[in-house]
């Protein structure tokens, strides 16, 4: 179907919010996870009301434990307001599966490497 269009026939959205990379302490970036970016994209999403339902995708091996446990807070005040999926890249461990560890339903492939806080290291 060549020309086909698609028409946006309602208001309603679903945010995705991208957590990729290590997680530190600060703003973040595109292969950072810091609680700047994440928790100001949290709280855009949960204060928008035509925001119906939040998506974090995780994809981080962790780090930083204050920051982990700071976006967490994000995520569970979140959810008060509107349900908070995630779904699983790659990796989610460490720090990355405690971020997704407050959501109402988490999402991940059999081949998600995923573990609690101190089950990985070198």
């Amino acid at each position: 179907m060549k020309n086909k269009k698609v028409k946006n026939k309602g208001d309603d959205k679903i945010a995705i919010i991208f957590a990729q990379g290590e997680i530190l302490y600060g703003e973040g970036g595109p292969d950072v996870i810091g609680q700047g970016i994440i928790n100001k994209a949290i709280i855009k999403a949960r204060d928008d009301e035509k925001v119906k339902a939040i998506v974090l995708r995780v994809n981080s091996p962790g780090g930083s434990a204050l920051t982990s446990d700071i976006i967490w807070r994000e995520v569970e005040l979140a959810k008060e307001k509107k349900p908070v999926l995630v779904s699983m890249g790659n990796v989610a461990a460490s720090g990355g599966y405690y971020i997704a560890a407050g959501a109402d339903k988490i999402f991940a492939e059999p081949t998600t490497i995923t573990g609690s806080i101190g089950v990985f290291g070198t």
